[in-house]
């Protein structure tokens, strides 16, 4: 959970990433989906195929450690799936 992409976005919230290691790898194959295959949609798909790994980063025990992650994501013109 500490190199590459998910090192990067552990830089902004480095708690989150600590509370949820589960998320890690998918985190990773989001970001690489986003990043080279084709944007928002292309993670999207990620997100949605791993949809249970980020609950943890999204349930009331750690939304406010993940706060910070998602508003820099947000901040970049990512809009999170919804739904699956």
């Amino acid at each position: 959970c500490s190199d590459g992409l998910v090192g990067k976005a552990r830089a902004f919230a480095p708690t989150c990433i600590d509370a949820c290691p589960q998320a890690c790898e998918p985190l990773n194959l989001a970001l690489n989906a986003y990043l080279t295959k084709g944007g928002q949609p292309a993670a999207k798909k990620v997100i949605c195929q791993y949809e249970s790994a980020f609950e943890c980063n999204v349930g009331p025990e750690n939304i406010d450690k993940c706060l910070p992650l998602i508003a820099v994501v947000q901040g970049s013109g990512f809009r999170f799936p919804e739904s699956a």
